[in-house]
């Protein structure tokens, strides 16, 4: 799971094409310290990307998308937020949810 900076993240996913799903998270975050092992497990699985966002060190993108709580996963295709996820969620959630994109 790459971890993005708001530069990289315009080049990424808002202009990317396909599925992505897109963790904000914070380092001081419990809940985002539990989801992260789950998403670099599924990063290596899927056929989708998955970035991670520190809202500490991307606040304007955090708050382009009106994060108010950690973690948030975003699912974007194409460029376009589909979906957010706020909160830890299971790997059979985010597996649930991101196949209703694909």
């Amino acid at each position: 799971m790459k971890k993005l900076n708001s530069n990289e993240f315009r080049q990424e996913v808002e202009s990317g094409k396909g599925l992505t799903l897109v963790d904000f998270s914070a380092t001081w975050c419990g809940p985002c310290k539990m989801q992260g092992p789950i998403l670099e497990e599924l990063a290596s699985e899927v056929d989708y990307q998955i970035f991670n966002i520190d809202v500490d060190e991307s606040d304007d993108i955090a708050g382009q998308y009106n994060v108010n709580a950690v973690p948030s996963l975003m699912i974007f295709k194409d460029g376009v937020l589909k979906d957010t996820l706020v909160g830890f969620h299971s790997r059979e959630a985010i597996e649930e949810k991101m196949a209703k994109f694909q």
